[in-house]
């Protein structure tokens, strides 16, 4: 069976890939693979402080909350199938690419939590792309509209 895999991250930019993702597997009537994945904060294992910063419960249940605060911003009715959610505790890049290899397309946002402001793609959405054996499709950020009462139209 036809796999879509989407990859969230509980920001904007996943909540865009999500929609998109949901919309493509109601028009192919495929499956839908919803991935978040977490990992403990590299400096909170740097501290002398760790077992206190790194409560491994704590981050899990903050996945959970995550994956299903995202679901609920979608409107899933009229999919084929129910979503298979998945939690992976690890990188968000390896733990997209893994789970697309049994996938037909990957969908990420193009900016999510991480990265440097000033970078067009994040980290995660170019190392999928670099490294997919599926089709990769990168949802670019919703282009904000604004309006200068200032500007005349010429004429």
């Amino acid at each position: 069976m036809e796999k879509i895999i989407v990859g969230i991250d509980g920001s904007d930019a996943a909540r865009e890939a999500l929609e998109w993702a949901v919309a493509e597997a109601k028009v192919r009537g495929t499956g839908l693979v919803v991935v978040h994945a977490w990992q403990q904060p590299a400096a909170a294992l740097m501290s002398p402080y760790a077992p206190l910063l790194a409560d491994h419960d704590a981050l899990a249940e903050t996945a959970r909350k995550t994956l299903a605060d995202s679901l609920a911003m979608v409107d899933l009715t009229g999919l084929a199938h129910e979503p298979d959610l998945r939690i992976v505790q690890g990188p968000a890049a390896p733990a997209l690419l893994g789970t697309a290899q049994d996938g037909t397309l990957l969908v990420v946002g193009s900016r999510g939590r991480g990265g440097f402001v000033g970078l067009l793609l994040g980290s995660v959405s170019q190392q999928v792309a670099h490294e997919s054996t599926v089709p990769v499709v990168i949802i670019p950020p919703a282009t904000k509209v604004t309006h200068n009462s200032s500007s005349q139209p010429d004429g």
